[in-house]
């Protein structure tokens, strides 16, 4: 025996509109309370051509001061800018006066056959004269 439903349609899915339209109002005031309007355009900085240099600009006027580390026979031999440092506490004096001029930065160059120990006594002889821009070469160093 089959039974037949006679008279009853069958439904589609129905949608809540009244949840959606909140839902909807809550976004929006979600979204105009969390937005900005500041002018960002306003806060660029901007440099323009003609403008003095500042004292901080004219620092790059001077060389960078050039420390040498080689090996002459069982010692090191340790140069700041060409002259002779028999210690690391004569080149600290020596970029202390340095420093007193000019925050210029400062290249340590080694040879390959100089002791890490002398590297680390140059770096820590800069920091201590205050220099923070620090960079290290290898190879001969310039004459």
């Amino acid at each position: 025996m089959r039974l037949t439903r006679q008279g009853v349609k069958p439904t589609g899915p129905t949608l809540n509109i009244a949840s959606l339209v909140d839902v909807v109002f809550l976004l929006l005031i979600f979204f105009m309370c969390t937005s900005s309007f500041d002018r960002l355009e306003g806060t660029l900085p901007a440099e323009f051509p003609g403008r003095p240099k500042t004292p901080a600009e004219l620092v790059e006027d001077f060389d960078p001061v050039q420390i040498d580390l080689t090996r002459s026979g069982g010692s090191v031999l340790v140069r700041c800018d060409g002259e002779p440092c028999g210690t690391f506490a004569i080149l600290q004096r020596h970029l202390e006066a340095r420093r007193a001029l000019a925050d210029v930065p400062v290249i340590i160059a080694g040879e390959e056959s100089v002791p890490l120990e002398y590297m680390v006594g140059a770096l820590d002889a800069c920091r201590t004269a205050g220099f923070e821009r620090v960079a290290f070469s290898t190879g001969a160093p310039a004459r």
